[in-house]
Parts: structure tokens; C-alpha cells; sequence
């Protein structure tokens, strides 16, 4: 076979139908960033809670406020809750990391100091 009898690689190739385009890819599963936020959110919020509670209450007399508590248990079973969903991602599995750790600490905390200083007191 000689050189001539093949195609000339800079010509372009008008005899050649163009490809069909590729399907888009699938909306990714596993995106959980909403859920790992909520819970980063909320557990910040029964954590500095628990720590203002700490704090303040050694320096003066804080007011027993029941609704606050109650509050709070619920912030934390929620940061709780979005912090076990978060183990499923499988997008920014950093933030959903600190999502989970973020919903446990909430959890531990309020069980801690929240339920059993209510108990005792």
C-alpha cells in the first residue's frame, strides 16, 4: 500500500457524520451538604449554649428558664439526627465528617450536662 492511497490527515474529514452528543451525567447521589450544615449549625448552638451555661452560672444566678432546655434538647436530637445522615455522603465528605462529629458532641453534651444537671437539681 502506498502513502498516496491514504487519507491526508489534515484535510478535514467532510464524508464523516458527526457523534451523537453524550447523555449528561447523572445528578450525583450522596450530596448531603444541607443536612451536614443543619447539623453544624445546630450543634454550635447547643455547644456554645452548654458553654455560656457553664461559664455564667459559676459568675452569677441564671434564671431557670424549662422552655430554653427543652429547646436546646431539640436543636441537639436535630444536630443529632443530621449528624448519623451525614455518614451516607458521598460529596464533601469533610464537611459531612464535621456534620457527624458536630451532631454527636451536641448529643453527648446534652445528655451530660442538659438531662442529668435537670435531674439533680
Amino acid at each position: 500500500m502506498a502513502d498516496e492511497d491514504l487519507p491526508d490527515s489534515l484535510e478535514p474529514a467532510t464524508d464523516v457524520p458527526p457523534r451523537d452528543e453524550p447523555d449528561p451525567p447523572p445528578t450525583p447521589k450522596g450530596d448531603l451538604r444541607a443536612v451536614s450544615i443543619i447539623a453544624l449549625v445546630t450543634g454550635a448552638i447547643v455547644v456554645a449554649w452548654y458553654l455560656f451555661i457553664a461559664t455564667a452560672q459559676t459568675i452569677s444566678k441564671v434564671d431557670e428558664m424549662p422552655w430554653i432546655q427543652i429547646g436546646m434538647w431539640g436543636l441537639a436530637v436535630v444536630s443529632f439526627v443530621c449528624g448519623i445522615l451525614s455518614l451516607n455522603a458521598r460529596m464533601a465528605r469533610e464537611l459531612a465528617a464535621a456534620g457527624f462529629i458536630a451532631g454527636v458532641a451536641a448529643g453527648l453534651l446534652s445528655i451530660s450536662i442538659g438531662f442529668f444537671s435537670e435531674l439533680l437539681t
